[in-house]
């Protein structure tokens, strides 16, 4: 069971994650709370950790319970009330031990099969790399978002 690509798409995603979480430790309050673009940062960090549920499960898991309403977590609606970074970080490290798990279960063959549940959402065939690759763009997308408001701050920023 070669796991030689998967391997390295985990290796990528967990970068991206390392970012994240590296941006929460160094993340001033007052930009934490701060509407950058359209969302607050909290929020926009948030998003996409709390998309790995919809990334990951199969088609006919119930959705795991979000930490806030579906519209803050899906950026529909926009909520100021910014939550503790902890809280967010804790939610992060769960979200990753998901991500983790996922990936356990693949091997290069699996990266071109049918993620059944993520193709019935998107409504269209999307395979396990497409899953991975998508986990790991989403979340520099998000992050990135966040570090130019580190850097419009006045500070270096993560990456």
């Amino acid at each position: 069971m070669a796991k030689v690509i998967t391997q390295i798409l985990e290796g990528n995603i967990m970068h991206a994650f390392g970012l994240v979480n590296e941006f929460i430790k160094v993340c001033p309050e007052n930009i934490w709370e701060k509407k950058f673009g359209r969302w607050p940062v909290w929020q926009q960090l948030f998003h996409p950790f709390a998309s790995i549920d919809f990334f990951l499960r199969s088609d006919t898991a119930e959705p795991e319970p979000a930490l806030f309403e579906p519209g803050v977590a899906e950026l529909k609606d926009i909520s100021m009330k910014a939550p503790a970074k902890a809280l967010v970080k804790e939610y992060v490290e769960k979200a990753q031990a998901r991500v983790l798990q996922y990936t356990a279960g693949l091997d290069d063959a699996a990266l071109a099969e049918k993620h059944e549940g993520l193709s019935a959402r998107f409504g269209r065939d999307m395979t396990h790399a497409a899953t991975l690759t998508l986990l790991a763009s989403h979340t520099m997308y998000h992050f990135g978002s966040c570090d130019a408001a580190l850097r419009d701050g006045g500070l270096p920023g993560v990456f």
